[in-house]
């Protein structure tokens, strides 16, 4: 599959919110709202969408103080996460080259406890190394009261998440058509509705987009971060440091739009004597993890 800029733009809104305001695809992309959809049915005709996961919002349903983390790892193929991690959400995948220089899986998750989840990641069997991040906290006084009704509404919508597609999701928020749809709306997070518990999100493969690439560089140097972040804006490509894995790997990110971005990335890099590309990684596949997400839903019927 090949994209361009728009279709980046629309993947990036896809992966931060499931989903993409009607008055936005105007106002940001200068596209008409038939165009955004049969640009994301092109991205599942194509399956780089994959299928459809659904996210609970843990905080707002059970109240008190949450924590939503990522843990940055180096695994090896006895790793499995959906094992080891209690109320995971989200697994990327990412390619590394060579192994140990950048993370090889990512995982989104919500705890109550940063240091016991750091505890059971690094017991669980095939972990080499992770560490965990901090994205956001809550700490939530009344909790979204949910009925049966509600829970019941939910457990049908996720019987048929294998022939769901984005037309049915954009219609669900902006023009429900049944009882159950106008039921769901309600429940759905979104921009408008910030009182939402339940949010759907798509499964990327990204090894289907043939010219595009988000690259991580993971260098190393003696470089002050303000001094390395002059040199990212200067290379261009939407640069970005993220973070220093194992302390030690600074990871470069960048959007790369074919081979030739890519030698002009990489020789521009080898050129700057106080720093060395230690190896890159780039993403492979994006699952929203349901199963614990389904038994949950099972135990409030």
């Amino acid at each position: 599959m090949i994209i361009d800029p728009i279709d980046l733009k629309l993947i990036r809104l896809l992966e931060l919110h499931g989903s993409i305001p009607t008055n936005e695809i105007i106002c940001k992309f200068q596209i008409t709202e038939q165009e955004m959809l049969l640009r994301i049915k092109n991205f599942e005709d194509s399956e780089f969408i994959e299928s459809y996961g659904i996210k609970l919002f843990l905080p707002g349903i059970i109240g008190g103080k949450w924590y939503w983390g990522c843990i940055a790892s180096e695994t090896t193929p006895r790793f499995k996460p959906e094992h080891s991690v209690p109320y995971l959400e989200e697994i990327v995948e990412n390619l590394t080259f060579p192994s140990g220089v950048c993370p090889d899986l990512s995982l989104l998750f919500y705890t109550q406890s940063l240091e016991d989840t750091y505890r059971i990641i690094n017991k669980a069997p095939g972990i080499k190394y992770a560490e965990i991040y901090k994205i956001n906290e809550y700490d939530i006084n009344v909790q979204k009261i949910l009925l049966k009704d509600d829970w019941l509404t939910i457990s049908r919508f996720c019987d048929h998440l294998s022939t769901l597609d984005y037309t049915k999701i954009h219609a669900i928020h902006n023009k429900p058509d049944s009882d159950s749809d106008v039921k769901l709306a309600r429940l759905l997070w979104s921009k408008k509705n910030k009182k939402g518990v339940l949010s759907i999100f798509p499964n990327f493969n990204w090894s289907i987009i043939k010219n595009y690439v988000h690259l991580h560089c993971a260098v190393t140097t003696k470089m002050r971060a303000k001094d390395l972040r002059k040199i990212v804006n200067k290379l261009g490509f939407s640069g970005n440091i993220t973070s220093r894995f194992k302390k030690r790997y600074f990871q470069l990110e960048f959007d790369i739009w074919g081979f030739s971005d890519m030698q002009t990335l990489f020789s521009t890099l080898q050129q700057e004597k106080k720093l060395a590309v230690e190896g890159y990684s780039f993403g492979y596949k994006n699952r929203i993890y349901n199963n614990w997400v389904k038994e949950y839903i099972n135990d409030k019927i």
